[in-house]
Order: C-alpha cells, then sequence, then structure tokens
C-alpha cells in the first residue's frame, strides 16, 4: 500500500494531510517556511520511502512544489 495525500499551499507554508496505507495513519501539519529547501527535506525524510501520490491545489506556488514531489518520485496530481 501506498501513501495518499494532499498539500495546501500558502505564501508561508504548506499544509499536508495524508494516509499511510501500510499503517493505516492519517498525519496532518504544517511545512514551513514554504520553501523548496524546506519541502525536500520532508519529503526525504517523510513519505520518498514509500510509493506516494499527493495532490496540489493550482494556485501560487504550485510550480516548485510539483517539482520537488516529482524530483522525489512521487506521484504529482494538480488540482484546480
Amino acid at each position: 500500500m501506498r501513501i495518499v495525500g494532499g498539500l495546501d499551499v500558502h505564501r508561508r507554508q504548506i499544509t499536508f494531510d495524508y494516509l499511510d496505507g501500510r499503517s493505516g495513519q492519517s498525519r496532518r501539519g504544517r511545512i514551513a517556511p514554504a520553501d523548496r529547501l524546506r519541502l525536500r527535506r520532508w519529503l526525504s525524510t517523510t513519505v520518498a520511502k514509500s510509493p506516494a501520490a499527493f495532490a496540489v491545489e493550482a494556485c501560487t506556488g504550485w510550480r516548485f512544489v510539483v517539482e520537488e514531489l516529482q524530483r522525489a518520485g512521487i506521484e504529482a496530481h494538480l488540482r484546480r
């Protein structure tokens, strides 16, 4: 099973909700500040170890988020 979740991009933070299909646990939190390096670190330590897919809202700042998801091998879905 894999991780599925969503990322909500804000100017100063990225909030997340996801479900880990292996453990059955759901998690929510925030990544602050909302920058490429912080997101990259969070992805590498939290979700990049297992197959994952995240939906990202199409708003200001979405592009770097999708680029970092793809860089980490995580399936990205852009939502309008």
